[in-house]
């Protein structure tokens, strides 16, 4: 009786540690990708708005007010574009 029982524990230690032993041999390896991404940064635009002109309520503040907002539009392009 001793032997059976001594027989069923070996059997169930060598089936525990051959499944221990198994379950770790079929891990796969660990593969590291590196992949490069261009990433854009933001800088800060190196031109100077000009001072804003004031409206009068005559025809050449008007103009002077559209001529800034030109100056300014193209100063926007020119800072978004890359120009």
């Amino acid at each position: 009786m001793k032997t059976i029982l001594k027989f069923i524990i070996f059997c169930f230690v060598s089936l525990l540690l051959m499944h221990i032993f198994l379950g770790c041999s079929a891990k796969k390896e660990l593969m590291i990708k590196t992949e490069y991404q261009e990433v854009k940064v933001p800088i800060k635009c190196p031109l100077k708005v000009p001072k804003k002109p004031r409206f009068n309520n005559d025809l050449s503040s008007a103009k002077r007010l559209s001529t800034y907002y030109l100056e300014v539009e193209y100063i926007a392009k020119s800072c978004t574009s890359g120009e």
